[in-house]
């Protein structure tokens, strides 16, 4: 089928921007897709209109790798509850940006994104925005009339293990340590004391070194986005920051490694405050997006909600002298119960699909199974703590899903979108309106 598509617009008949479009493949229906009639409702919300144009919609999708969607074992594995042919590229790809498009989301934090599937997203050209594509992720921003055009100084990334690592320290003479806040002295810019504890952590324990700092290869994506001021705000008291600084990530992702993504959080935080603070009398308001591999009561989540992870409060630490990287291979995997309940007898269905155990009940036979001879020599964990100059944040949604992701043997929320809030100190912030319906146990 060949399509020619001409754009048109009011006062503007689309002469000279025509596209053409050659489709090889057989050209058919979109699937039904229970979740975008679940939001449908939804969906058709004018985000605009209402307070003024001072929401937001913003959204967060782990789109999933086309390497792990097109493997036969994820798919006898993770994936036995889907139609396979969902999973092909040719379907799946259509039917993830009809659902992203349909939310009208003004910003969008994509992660496990391929080159290839960027580039064949549409997202960009549907929605009048700008992106920055980067390793496995990719973040959209726009219409224009919520943000001015951002500039490529704007748009940055980072690799997660560069974040804690001696070059990246501050500066004492640098204009971060020496910018004072609106209130606070300079004393309390200095107090993110926990990098010394987490460096020292790095040097005396080799294999959280050897994973975080050599073997992982999350990065963090970071965007300034300036909002464009009304005219009365033009002339008066503004309505809106100068900036907002939008994060997106993903998370290690080995169930035993929590401890790792405490530390990436950790980093993230650190990280965003040097950028929000570019004007350091007006810091910028934050959002933090992206798959966390975490649940709600994890350490890295915890962090971020509660601002401190004490040595023996969490259960993130327990695998702390445990965890290898090694623990990641796809035998040990299988073998203690991370992906799927394996099954060497059955060649055509890996799962016991009727089971939905959380993964992690299997730790202790784990920590068990391993011999002293593979345990690391004990290592007390640093404290944890975000200083009173970092902002507090807060859930984008008002009430939490039950889970974000669902595949077999595997159901836990794990995506989140965390906002700073405003305070006396700083003005300018976010509260929740709502979130998406979430489909139930039943539907998926």
């Amino acid at each position: 089928v060949s399509i020619l598509i001409t754009p048109v617009r009011p006062g503007h008949d689309g002469e000279g921007c025509e596209e053409a479009y050659d489709f090889m493949n057989a050209v058919e229906p979109l699937p039904s897709m229970p979740i975008m009639k679940l939001r449908e409702e939804w969906s058709h919300v004018d985000v605009v209109a209402r307070d003024g144009g001072n929401n937001l919609r913003v959204l967060t999708y782990n789109i999933l790798a086309d390497l792990y969607a097109g493997r036969q074992l994820d798919q006898q594995l993770m994936y036995s509850h889907c139609d396979m042919r969902d999973l092909m590229r040719s379907r799946r790809m259509p039917m993830i940006i009809a659902e992203i498009l349909s939310y009208k989301a003004d910003i969008i934090c994509l992660q496990e994104v391929d080159a290839s599937i960027h580039n064949s997203l549409a997202i960009k050209d549907s929605t009048q925005t700008r992106s920055l594509l980067s390793k496995k992720a990719a973040l959209y921003f726009g219409p224009p009339q919520y943000s001015e055009m951002a500039t490529s100084e704007d748009m940055q990334e980072f690799p997660l293990r560069s974040l804690l690592t001696k070059d990246a320290s501050l500066d004492e003479d640098s204009e971060y340590y020496n910018a004072k806040s609106t209130v606070r002295d300079i004393v309390e810019l200095e107090r993110w004391e926990s990098i010394n504890g987490i460096r020292q952590l790095l040097e005396v324990h080799d294999e959280v070194r050897r994973v975080y700092s050599e073997s992982v290869g999350q990065i963090l994506q970071v965007v300034r986005l300036t909002p464009k001021q009304s005219n009365s705000s033009k002339q008066g008291r503004s309505s809106k920051p100068n900036s907002i600084v939008v994060a997106n990530t993903h998370l290690f992702y080995h169930p035993m490694a929590g401890h790792i993504r405490l530390l990436q959080a950790f980093a993230i935080c650190h990280k965003l405050d040097q950028i929000r603070r570019k004007d350091p009398k007006r810091p910028a308001p934050l959002l933090i997006c992206g798959d966390f591999n975490s649940d709600p009561l994890s350490g890295a989540v915890r962090l971020l909600t509660n601002r401190s992870v004490l040595p023996h409060e969490n259960d993130c630490w327990k695998h702390l002298n445990v965890y290898t990287w090694e623990c990641g291979d796809s035998e040990y995997m299988m073998e203690h119960g991370f992906i799927g309940n394996y099954d060497p007898d059955d060649t055509l269905s890996c799962c016991i699909e009727e089971e939905f155990v959380d993964a992690h009940c299997d730790e202790a036979s784990i920590i068990e199974s391993m011999s002293s001879d593979d345990s690391i020599g004990d290592v007390s964990p640093p404290a944890i703590v975000l200083p009173s100059c970092f902002p507090m944040l807060t859930s984008g949604c008002l009430n939490l899903p039950s889970f974000t992701n669902y595949a077999t043997d595997f159901v836990e929320t794990l995506d989140y979108v965390f906002a700073s809030k405003p305070s006396v100190q700083e003005p300018f912030g976010f509260r929740p309106k709502g979130e998406a319906p979430m489909p139930s146990d039943e539907l998926v």
